[in-house]
């Protein structure tokens, strides 16, 4: 993934009542970066910056909604897309990639679950190196299937979250 990540239609937002000067209909979008960059203040805005979601206060009319269904697809294009890849260096151990999703998901994940379920998944990952210097067994380093778009990479299974509350508080 380069640094412009992946961008993608999130939904169409446009219920009347939405915004009480008027009707107003917002197309809204998902961008998913290793790297964005800091955002720039303009228009109206006098200031940008980036925030954690657990930190982002109640927001103006129905941009809690908005912002909640953002979360949820990204946390979910991590069950089926190879996505998580794109946030570890090329060359990556498992438990670097069980790191991207447990930031993401906000919940910890079982190692030798996320181990099996990772490197059983055909298509998704390969071993490319050893990595040694490190105390204890050297860490086996992979990288995304040879050749393949994080995006475009299917994951048949899902890596399925573990059951948990969907509220944005644990991001």
């Amino acid at each position: 993934m380069d640094a412009a990540g992946h961008l993608e239609q999130l939904r169409t937002y446009g219920p009347l009542r939405r915004d009480p000067r008027g009707p107003v209909v917002s197309v809204a979008y998902l961008a998913l970066s290793a790297f964005p960059g800091e955002p720039q203040a303009g228009g109206d805005a006098e200031a940008a910056g980036w925030v954690p979601v657990r930190s982002v206060g109640h927001l103006a009319f129905d941009h809690d909604v908005i912002l909640a269904d953002g979360v949820e697809r990204a946390r979910s294009k991590l069950e089926y897309t190879g996505l998580a890849t794109a946030f570890c260096d090329a060359q990556f151990s498992v438990s670097q990639l069980r790191s991207v999703y447990e930031t993401v998901w906000g919940q910890s994940l079982d190692p030798r679950n996320f181990n099996r379920k990772i490197t059983g998944t055909v298509g998704f990952i390969e071993p490319v190196a050893t990595r040694k210097g490190q105390p204890g067994r050297p860490a086996t380093m992979y990288q995304l299937a040879s050749d393949r778009d994080p995006a475009g990479v299917m994951l048949n299974p899902p890596v399925m979250r573990p059951v948990a509350d969907s509220g944005l508080s644990e991001s």
